[in-house]
């Protein structure tokens, strides 16, 4: 466990005043009740209501006479007592105030789903290039959380309902911990400059090298010389969105029928076709050939190909590939179709 491990969130630095500040107000009721207790021989009801009386300054006057001692402990009582009592005073109504109880229970919901998140994707940074991925990510259905600096980008983001959002450097170890990269499916390194997407791959490689070396990692890159730094670094994907939109128009111009078919597969709406990948696993296909799977054969979907765990890609796949655990199918087919293999590989 790192030093960034132990550092109390937001919500627990308040739990942790608001102990301490209980404790120290309760400790001098006690204090106080049994002071005067030994120091008059007053019961314990009327040590407690002096105590009382005082911290509060309400000057009901003394339950009974005083002795000279006892004078003494009232001014330490009114001393120590209401210095806390208006300390602690000024906390609370500073909390009430300035939106902190809404704030409060907005990160203790935010804690709670990042307690439950597991093979979710985490999004640094979240300018236009962060925004469409959030975008599909929601339309998807898929759990991720997004880190960035710029506070507004909560309000942006609010459309989509309740967002995971995290505020603060993506390249802190604290924050990616919070973020949950221990138990992250992917995470897509989307910050404004080339140097800070770099440094984020290489800390989250290395936070992750033992606990989830599993984690892939999307590198954005402006400069192109720098997409050889992010794969040094350790992204497995990488990419310049100018060249991705430059390759995008090249092919509209030159393979329009082939473009306007990969577009069907990722527009919302009125999509008419789409690509999904498989895993061998989540549709009870482990030991089975595709033919045995139910995937192949079927009119209504086309299978493209097998990746398989080790990275490899089986294209044109056969009916008889046995297919393995860690191995995806790929598939082409309508979007209402494409959820029935999973239904189907169940059952």
């Amino acid at each position: 466990m790192t030093r960034a491990d132990l550092r109390p969130t937001e919500n627990q630095r308040i739990r942790q005043t608001a102990v301490r500040t209980a404790s120290l107000v309760g400790g001098i009721l006690v204090v106080g009740t049994i002071g005067y207790g030994g120091i008059e021989g007053w019961s314990f009801g009327d040590s407690l209501f002096m105590t009382v009386i005082t911290l509060a300054t309400i000057g009901y006057g003394e339950v009974h006479p005083l002795s000279d001692l006892g004078r003494a402990f009232t001014i330490f009582i009114i001393f120590v007592g209401v210095g806390t009592l208006g300390y602690a005073f000024a906390e609370v109504t500073a909390f009430l105030t300035s939106g902190g109880l809404r704030a409060y229970r907005r990160r203790d919901r935010l804690e709670r789903i990042m307690r439950e998140l597991k093979g979710h994707t985490i999004v640094c940074g979240c300018g236009r290039l962060g925004t469409a991925l959030v975008e599909e990510l929601h339309a998807e259905g898929q759990p991720f959380v997004v880190i960035d600096r710029d506070p507004k980008v909560l309000e942006r983001l609010g459309l989509f309902g309740d967002i995971a959002f995290l505020q603060g450097d993506a390249n802190d170890d604290a924050m990616l911990h919070a973020a949950g990269v221990d138990r992250a499916h992917a995470l897509v390194a989307a910050l404004n400059d080339d140097a800070s997407n770099v440094f984020l791959t290489l800390t989250a490689r290395v936070l992750t090298k033992e606990t989830n070396p599993q984690l892939i990692i999307h590198g954005k890159a402006e400069d192109p010389a720098s997409l050889v730094k992010l794969e040094r670094a350790g992204a497995n994907h990488v990419f310049s969105p100018g060249r991705v939109v430059g390759h995008r128009i090249a092919h509209q111009i030159l393979r329009p029928a082939i473009t306007e078919l990969i577009g069907l597969s990722t527009r919302k709406g009125d999509l008419e076709l789409g690509i999904e990948e498989l895993q061998a696993q989540n549709i009870g296909a482990v030991g089975k050939t595709l033919r045995q799977s139910g995937l192949w054969g079927r009119p209504e979907l086309m299978v493209l190909a097998v990746k398989t765990r080790d990275g490899g890609v089986v294209f044109p796949p056969k009916p008889d590939e046995p297919l393995q655990h860690g191995d995806r199918v790929v598939l082409l087919g309508r979007p209402d179709q494409l959820i029935q293999p999973v239904v189907f590989g169940k059952n």
